[in-house]
């Protein structure tokens, strides 16, 4: 294809993109219900994050959780004057 790829590593993980067979490179989301599945693991790791109740980054002052860590600090700024 044309597409212009800037690292090595993207290269890779994009020419799977083209394999016929790129099921077996996929990451799957682990929970039953949900059939996410993802050429990239930290897309992965993003969307599990998505699912409730796996939130991992709680806020120490109230009850905000979020899947992401940039955002717990954001939080934490904004609400609480929080100053790293």
């Amino acid at each position: 294809c044309d597409k212009t790829i800037g690292r090595s590593t993207d290269l890779a993980r994009h020419v799977r993109t083209h394999d016929k067979d790129n099921e077996a490179f996929m990451y799957a989301c682990p929970y039953d219900d949900c059939t996410y599945k993802v050429l990239q693991k930290t897309n992965l790791q993003t969307h599990i994050g998505k699912h409730p109740g796996d939130l991992p980054h709680r806020c120490p002052e109230c009850t905000f959780a979020t899947n992401y860590q940039g955002t717990l600090i954001k939080h934490r700024k904004r609400v609480h004057g929080y100053k790293p």
